[in-house]
């Protein structure tokens, strides 16, 4: 009977809380969180720390010092794994601790493994309860579960707009269109994705670093900076000359930003980009613009599983209308501009009816000060 209740979706979250200290660093990997009960009582927890490292619920068995009872319960936030790999199937592990009863946040979004470790620990004699704050739990690895699954990068796409709806004034300028915690609430994020993504025109009118800089997971401490691989997207390698002015060309992490071209520019052009030190991929066009699915596989190849995209108005109209996005985040500040030759979503796209909306999915609000964050699956 797979029987749950309050009590252990609260121990679960606290597995999720010691997962997410690895917010950005597992890369291919999941972040798993695992914790160790005996009664009331959690004696030793744990997490997945880096890809490559030792699994969480491993990590914490080590840290137990026993001895093992019927009431001692190991909580994992992802279904152990139960075949060799560089660390060693997890599921071993468990059985040898003695351990007889196991909680699971989520099974193993692989199809190939999916639930084959719990029918491990069940044939071993261990009560399995699974499903426990179990969308939490997914939700933590959306970059991984999308990548082990479709070996294709996970593609989220976040803009901030006003409420009517506009992204810039008619001139371009768009600092600040939300207030200071909603620009922190970005910079977490960012920490997640091992790429982000802007249009050469973000680049010319608003100079980012595109790093994330924040105060750790509970925002307290130093801030530190974290620099993903960064990418802009020129297709046709537009006023390259300039881009010495521009922070992502000159700062610490420049050899981090990659120029995105199409494969038809002129050899002057793309070998002008070379001279100056700068890194590029030339991939193909689809009707006229960058083909995503071939930056898609790309960043397959390159084994970047998830991509973070700030657009413009222009730029998310086209991803959202070609169906390139998994993920949304709209950032949406409570104030109008009210200048219809500004910037807006949307931008060439006519509709007959309501039924022609993109609708999001497991979607999930917050309020950001006087902001409102808005995220969720687009609907495939």
């Amino acid at each position: 009977m797979n029987t749950q209740t309050p009590e252990m979706e609260e121990r679960m979250r606290g597995a999720i809380a010691l997962a997410r200290k690895a917010w950005g660093k597992t890369a291919c990997n999941p972040m798993v969180g695992a914790r160790i009960f005996e009664g009331n009582l959690c004696l030793a927890e744990a997490y997945h720390q880096r890809s490559g490292g030792p699994h969480a619920e491993v990590l914490a068995l080590d840290a137990f010092e026993g001895p093992v009872t019927e009431e001692t319960e190991l909580y994992i936030t992802l279904e152990p794994c139960s075949t060799e790999g560089r660390t060693g199937a997890c599921t071993d592990a468990i059985i040898r601790s003695g351990i007889v009863r196991v909680v699971v946040g989520t099974l193993d979004p692989n199809p190939l493994h999916r639930g084959k470790g719990i029918e491990v620990l069940k044939a071993a004699g261990i009560a399995v309860i699974t499903g426990v704050a179990e969308a939490e739990c997914r939700e933590l690895n959306m970059i991984y579960n999308h990548w082990i699954q479709h070996r294709r990068p996970f593609c989220a796409m976040k803009f901030a707009t006003t409420l009517d709806g506009y992204f810039s004034t008619a001139s371009g300028q768009s600092k600040w269109i939300t207030g200071e915690m909603a620009r922190s609430d970005v910079m977490w994020w960012r920490r997640l994705f091992p790429a982000i993504a802007v249009s050469h025109n973000t680049v010319c009118s608003d100079n980012p670093q595109l790093t994330s800089r924040f105060r750790g997971v509970d925002g307290i401490g130093e801030e530190s900076v974290h620099c993903p691989t960064r990418f802009v997207f020129n297709r046709q390698l537009r006023e390259i000359e300039n881009y010495d002015q521009y922070r992502l060309f000159q700062d610490a992490h420049a050899d981090q930003t990659i120029v995105v071209h199409s494969d038809t520019v002129p050899a002057d052009r793309s070998q002008a980009l070379e001279s100056m030190g700068i890194r590029a991929w030339s991939i193909a066009e689809r009707e006229g613009r960058l083909s995503m699915e071939a930056f898609f596989l790309r960043c397959a190849e390159a084994e970047i599983p998830g991509i973070y995209i700030e657009p413009g108005a222009r730029l998310a109209s086209q991803l959202l209308t070609e169906g390139s996005v998994d993920y949304v985040f709209v950032y949406q500040a409570s104030k109008f501009l009210l200048d219809s030759e500004a910037a807006s979503l949307g931008l060439n796209r006519k509709s007959e009816s309501m039924d022609e909306c993109l609708l999001l999915q497991s979607v999930i609000h917050k309020t950001l000060g006087g902001d409102h964050l808005t995220r969720g699956y687009t609907k495939k």
